[in-house]
């Protein structure tokens, strides 16, 4: 397998391109940056603990003072303490920290430098990628370390294979029988624990868009995500602190589980298309019908619903007016985002479908919202919303809306790493296919 910094075939993906990380705007360092210790919480670096080798304490020092902090944008800084604390103490969470921030340096200020990648991701590969493995912490955190050097190198590469150890160990920690449920388990945890546990189900979410799966912690998003029968779009409520997604991925539950079901909803559909039995009736009835077969009355128009799960069953899910008690644009858009996927997913990748133009229309106008003066916060915004960008752009024909989203992936050219150029290309691929009748692209769900 190659190092995740090499040109890949096989597997496209922006697991996200909305993931803050996948369009990663990394920084170079300041001119005087402070000492190594500074970044050390004094909690975790006192005697006793683990002495970090000599050879990669300039890389976990840059990891922790460069890449981090623009890793998960939206992640409380204190973060650095239990991030630390693992890099201290799990030799394989410290590679794989090492080799995402040797790849940031190479594309950065050391282009010139040999940093050996190489030799610690062959190491990594032999660690990690163990058949009938019992994965731990550490594991779980390399495994996503190792998913965003695909991502940060433009999305291609077997990152599912990285992203199913962390899913792994996540499966073991929710099947815990010291904790009553997943709540429980989020709420009583470790701090690294429950990021990492966010982290991966935010890219199984993502994934399921890539692969056209059905994401694989569906039931415990409808545990922890749904209440009183079903997740609401535009529900201001987002649960305990320890529950919410909002901190660390700007997205609200109800939105993240409403993405799962539109996947789920996807996986089903198509299902049922290749096996020559889809019925629009059918799966109109099927999406107001929870826990029931597809016979009941058909739904109103405003309202929308996941379809089966891998046994037949779902929870509905319905818009409200009331708008999201953040207020924040990353949310926003992706709720408007999402509407524009569940249109796509019920009706096919049609610009001129109506439902499909006013939820793109509606993703502008969050997007609009972006405040372009202040160019740090516009351009965190873009990372983390670039799936709004792609899916919306791959799904308009008007060239003003087209224009104005190429302008804002613009914003983020100047990068030297990244999969901004992907989403683009990608865009203009099917704008090209899309002009040249070569029939609806299917490459839309490819990159999203």
């Amino acid at each position: 397998m190659s190092a995740p910094f090499a040109r890949m075939p096989a597997v496209v993906s922006e697991i996200s391109p909305s993931y803050n990380l996948h369009d990663a705007c990394f920084e170079d360092e300041p001119e005087n940056p402070p000492h190594a210790d500074a970044l050390i919480p004094v909690t975790v670096s006192g005697y006793g603990m683990p002495v970090i080798p000599t050879e990669q304490q300039e890389l976990v020092h840059h990891y922790l003072y460069n890449v981090l902090p623009i890793q998960y944008l939206l992640a409380d800084p204190s973060i650095s303490r239990f991030m630390f604390r693992l890099l201290q103490t799990n030799s394989v969470a410290r590679d794989a920290a090492c080799v995402l921030s040797a790849l940031h340096l190479q594309h950065t200020r050391y282009n010139s430098r040999m940093l050996n990648i190489d030799f610690n991701f062959k190491r990594l590969e032999s660690s990690l990628l163990c058949p009938n493995r019992p994965y731990t912490e550490g594991d779980a955190m390399a495994g996503l370390h190792i998913v965003s050097t695909f991502l940060f190198n433009g999305g291609r590469g077997p990152w599912d294979l990285y992203l199913d150890i962390a899913s792994q160990y996540v499966t073991s920690v929710l099947h815990d029988p010291n904790f009553y449920g997943p709540e429980d388990v989020l709420k009583r945890c470790s701090d690294s624990t429950r990021f990492i546990i966010k982290t991966t189900m935010w890219f199984d979410v993502l994934a399921s868009v890539t692969t056209q799966q059905v994401p694989r912690f569906l039931e415990v998003y409808r545990l922890l995500f749904g209440h009183a029968g079903g997740a609401y779009i535009d529900d201001p409520l987002s649960g305990a602190e320890e529950i919410s997604m909002l901190p660390v991925m700007g997205c609200e539950n109800h939105i993240v589980l409403a993405i799962a079901e539109i996947s789920n909803l996807a996986v089903w559909k198509e299902g049922q298309r290749r096996r020559g039995c889809l019925s629009v009736p059918q799966l109109k009835k099927y999406l107001d019908a929870p826990g029931t077969p597809p016979a009941v009355h058909p739904p109103r128009p405003a309202r929308t619903a996941p379809a089966s799960t891998r046994t037949g069953t779902a929870p509905t899910w319905r818009r409200r007016t009331r708008r999201s008690r953040s207020g924040g644009s990353d949310n926003d858009i992706f709720r408007a985002s999402a509407r524009v996927y569940l249109h796509t997913v019920l009706s096919g990748d049609y610009p001129s479908c109506p439902e499909i133009m006013a939820s793109v229309a509606e993703t502008l106008e969050c997007l609009h919202q972006v405040p372009t003066n202040m160019p740090s916060v516009s351009r965190g915004v873009v990372r983390s919303v670039v799936f709004g960008i792609c899916i919306s752009g791959c799904l308009t024909d008007d060239p003003r809306q087209r224009t104005f989203l190429l302008k804002m992936l613009e914003t983020q050219q100047g990068e030297s790493v990244g999969n901004v150029s992907e989403v683009r290309a990608l865009m203009e691929s099917v704008w090209a296919r899309r002009e040249n009748s070569q029939g609806r692209p299917r490459d839309l769900l490819l990159l999203v």
